[in-house]
């Protein structure tokens, strides 16, 4: 992938603002401190959990396929 956005496609240019978007984003959010500590309590939690993640056919069993 080029390394100057003058020299990316649309679609790459296209790509790359958005994740510029994206990054901006995070950091915003990240700087505010109750989002942040949100943020971390939320991991704190997921790293804390005993449970078991389900297995693929497990979830499939319990998903119902439905054509509409």
């Amino acid at each position: 992938m080029p390394l100057r956005h003058e020299e990316l496609t649309p679609e790459e240019l296209a790509l790359q603002e958005g994740l510029d978007r994206s990054w901006a984003y995070a950091q915003r959010a990240l700087a505010d401190p109750g989002f942040r500590a949100e943020l971390e309590r939320a991991i704190d939690r997921a790293n804390e959990s005993t449970a078991v993640p389900m297995t693929k056919g497990e979830f499939l069993a319990q998903t119902e396929y439905s054509i509409e």
